[in-house]
């Protein structure tokens, strides 16, 4: 394991957040947090989600079970309401100014928008990764993976064991493992993308959300990202969002057909499990699509 302080404080925290003594588990140990979500899956359903930019309805009465620790992917034609759903998801799409929403966003039966629920909170259980990798390019590897645990101020008792237990369940420690302290916009693409998987997993996030984490990746990267996808699914649910049909079959248990007619909102037209959807669906829209015969 590498160490890189001795100090009884970790080298990336401005805010003051105490290391616990102990002799640090295993790198395929789970390493504890305090203050982090509470351990295992979450299933995340959704009850007639909808939702609005300005008056205008771009997703409509969405009834979707993701079940825990199980992977689903969203598939559908562009601009039908995926992105927008998982953002729903993660409290993103209260940021925008123009936006509202409606229906009953639950995980683990718990409604993520009832009164007193923080959109911090959510954030936490439900980890994002973005389409376009986003590191801090002038922040450490190290200090990336640590990241969300200072700005949540979670503490752990063994860092170090906690960043190469991250970047192993990336698919990243043995590329980056003696360069924990190069920048990480210094890595590739395919490796900063798995950097910031890393840093979602960190904070050992209930659920992990991927908007088309491969679509500006090379065929050996995308690779990478869907055998972590594989090694995760029994450690966090994760859904995401993909245009590749064949990246769809692959890494998923459960997948939900969007669509969306023209100046109509998105809604799912079928979902179920994945051999099902891409081999006998019920809807013939489902197999058109899936085959390539439209989107």
């Amino acid at each position: 394991m590498t160490t890189t302080t001795n100090s009884n404080h970790a080298s990336v925290d401005d805010v003051d957040i105490e290391l616990i003594d102990d002799p640090g588990p295993a790198s395929d140990v789970r390493p504890g947090l305090v203050g982090g979500p509470p351990p295992g899956c979450a299933s995340v359903e959704t009850r007639r989600a909808c939702a609005w930019f300005g008056d205008h309805l771009v997703l409509e009465n969405v009834d979707l079970l993701m079940p825990a620790g199980q992977v689903t992917a969203l598939i559908g034609p562009s601009g039908c309401g995926k992105s927008t759903y998982l953002r729903m998801l993660n409290r993103m799409h209260e940021l925008v100014p123009s936006a509202s929403l409606g229906g009953d966003f639950l995980l683990d039966g718990v409604d993520i928008y009832q009164s007193g629920m923080r959109a911090q909170e959510v954030r936490l259980r439900m980890g994002m990764v973005f389409q376009k990798p986003n590191p801090f390019p002038a922040m450490s590897i190290r200090d990336n993976v640590l990241a969300g645990l200072k700005l949540a101020r979670i503490k752990c008792h063994d860092k170090d064991g906690l960043v190469e237990w991250s970047l192993r369940r990336a698919g990243l420690w043995r590329e980056v493992r003696n360069r924990l302290t190069s920048p990480g916009g210094a890595l590739s693409g395919g490796q900063q993308q798995r950097l910031c998987i890393a840093r979602a997993l960190a904070v050992q996030p209930n659920v992990l959300l991927m908007d088309e984490p491969c679509s500006a990746l090379d065929p050996t990267s995308t690779r990478r990202i869907e055998d972590t996808i594989a090694e995760l699914r029994d450690e966090v649910t994760v859904i995401i969002v993909t245009h590749n049909m064949q990246q769809a079959q692959r890494v998923s248990d459960q997948c939900a057909f969007f669509l969306a007619a023209e100046h109509q909102p998105g809604h799912v037209v079928e979902h179920g499990p994945t051999t099902t959807m891409f081999d006998n669906p019920d809807d013939p829209r489902t197999l058109e699509y899936v085959h390539g015969r439209f989107g």
